[in-house]
């Protein structure tokens, strides 16, 4: 357990960049940006006022009833998660080409070399980089995530307050403090579902000499291309959307957080609650359905396989 803990820590010490600072980053933007509007709007409103259906408003006070003033309230506990969103697109982008490059780049630079000569075997290498992209990467960009969205709703409930719309009850809403649990608690899902891509990007790692990046994705689109070809030049009637959907891009874009939702279609579907927002409880429930199809696990093995691959490629594999 030490030692896979210091492998980890390795890992993120070497990859700081995109894991620490590409969320600090892009959440600081997300920060500044929401300020800077509501900065922009309070501008505007200061000299134009605010017009509703009409009316020059000075006070939203007086034109939003109660009962719109619950909805709104509701609305944002719900979904102010949701400012935290483009953090976990970038981190997608992060963790692909981390497990592309993770691999190959220790033969490229020799530093293979030097970490076989320790004490440490090729699973367990291999394991902690897989930790680090599926575990502690969604982690450590959730807790960004978190404060990121915490400034955007102290941003919103002050920005509320200057044109008079009181929206200090989000505070008040236990929705407010579940939401951050509600995420994590898809994360063992997106493991699950990302082992695919993780597994074929690393095992590509650990075999390629050169041109990760296009044997990686190349190969599949590539093959994916010939099917097409071959099926319409001599009428095979192949399945080759199928093919695409779920060898091509299951393969390839299974690390995108809910990407589940394009390979599989769980009964009930997403809805908007009778306050005209979403609940966040549907997104944890549906995940966690995805899992009672085959086609979850079946990927997952095939991950597996890969990440076992990988593993072995890294024993015989040394050349730069």
């Amino acid at each position: 357990m030490n030692t896979m803990k210091w492998l980890v820590k390795r890992e993120f010490w070497e990859h700081k960049g995109g894991f620490f600072w590409t969320p600090l980053v892009v959440g600081s933007i997300i920060a500044l940006g929401t300020a800077a509007s509501a900065i922009t709007g309070l501008v505007m409103k200061s000299k134009h006022g605010m017009n509703i259906n009409g009316q020059q408003v000075t006070n939203l006070s007086g034109v939003i009833e109660p009962e719109q003033h619950a909805q709104i309230v509701n609305a944002i506990s719900q979904g102010y998660i949701a400012a935290a969103a483009p953090l976990f697109m970038v981190m997608a982008v992060v963790i692909f080409f981390f497990c592309l490059g993770t691999l190959f780049d220790e033969r490229k630079d020799r530093s293979v070399l030097f970490w076989k000569s320790l004490p440490v075997s090729d699973g367990e290498t291999v394991l902690s980089k897989l930790a680090m992209a599926l575990v502690a990467a969604p982690l450590i960009t959730l807790a960004f995530g978190i404060i990121t969205s915490i400034l955007v709703l102290l941003i919103a409930v002050i920005s509320g307050a200057t044109t008079g719309l009181n929206l200090a009850g989000v505070f008040a809403n236990p929705a407010t403090y579940l939401a951050p649990f509600k995420i994590l608690a898809v994360l063992p899902v997106y493991l699950v579902w990302a082992l695919p891509t993780a597994g074929w990007l690393m095992m590509v790692s650990a075999w390629a000499r050169t041109k990760v990046f296009l044997w990686a994705v190349g190969v599949p689109l590539l093959t994916a291309g010939l099917l097409a070809w071959f099926d319409a030049m001599f009428d095979f009637n192949w399945d080759i959307e199928w093919f695409f959907k779920n060898i091509v891009l299951r393969g390839l874009l299974s690390l995108v957080p809910g990407a589940w939702f394009g390979f599989v279609d769980p009964p009930g579907g997403m809805h908007i609650d009778d306050n005209h927002s979403f609940d966040f409880t549907v997104l944890v429930v549906q995940s966690w359905k995805t899992l009672a199809y085959a086609h979850a696990w079946i990927g997952a093995a095939v991950g597996a396989g890969m990440i076992y691959a990988a593993t072995r490629l890294r024993r015989w594999k040394d050349e730069g």
